[in-house]
């Protein structure tokens, strides 16, 4: 009869004859757990789940390959500083499916730091909106700033999300509910995804305010000499 810690127990022996050792093992490990679970929670048999989510962690060579290329090249400190900046604490990413490496965050937390990281950048934002940017579009009307294309495109996209700020986030939420429903795959990319969004939508919030900044200190001078 199939023992899955048997099974484990087996697995680590062969990795450490290849030459994996800790703590690149124990991640490993993990990530093996979490895969075995999740098709088992999908009612997959716990001996086929086990022999899938070996064959998704790719061959022995392959992953002394990987392991041996993390931390000593310039584009994986380029890497580590991006995945920092994305908020995510383990920049240890390898996208390719067969040889994904990253220790798996429980999905409670990814949404928790998420909505932490993200809530101070929405509450600006719609703050700037409903009180900002109403006047300041009165201003440089007054003075007569027209704003440039791009500046216009982008003012008009932030004020199409919050116009429909409550239907996107249940259309977001419906998505993500689905990936967690039905997706298999998704536990793995969940925090890369997260961090990206993150760090994109912050960046977001940081432009724009620079570009009202811009606006406000061209405007102010000609509203001044206008009047």
């Amino acid at each position: 009869m199939f023992n899955l810690e048997t099974a484990i127990a087996e697995w680590r022996t062969q990795m450490l004859a290849a030459g994996i050792q800790s703590p690149a093992l124990e991640e490993l490990e993990n990530h093996l757990r979490e895969d075995v679970a999740e098709q088992a929670h999908c009612g997959i048999a716990p001996e086929t789940a086990f022999t899938i989510a070996v064959q998704q962690l790719g061959r022995t060579e392959l992953l002394q390959a990987e392991f041996a290329k993390v931390g000593g090249t310039a584009f994986e400190k380029i890497k580590q500083l991006f995945c920092t900046l994305a908020g995510i604490p383990n920049p240890q990413l390898v996208t390719n499916m067969n040889t994904s490496l990253h220790k798996f965050e429980p999905r409670w937390a990814t949404y928790l730091k998420s909505t932490v990281f993200v809530l101070p950048a929405l509450g600006l934002w719609l703050a700037c909106c409903v009180f900002v940017l109403p006047k300041l579009k009165e201003i440089c009307s007054a003075a007569g700033l027209t704003f440039p294309t791009a500046v216009r495109a982008a003012l008009t996209g932030s004020d199409l999300v919050k116009n429909n700020f409550i239907l996107l986030a249940l259309g977001a939420s419906a998505i993500l509910i689905l990936l967690e429903w039905r997706s298999h795959r998704w536990a793995r990319y969940r925090r890369l995804v997260f961090g990206v969004l993150v760090f994109g939508l912050n960046s977001a919030v940081l432009v724009l305010f620079a570009i009202l900044l811009v606006l406000a200190c061209i405007a102010a001078p000609m509203l001044l000499h206008a009047k």
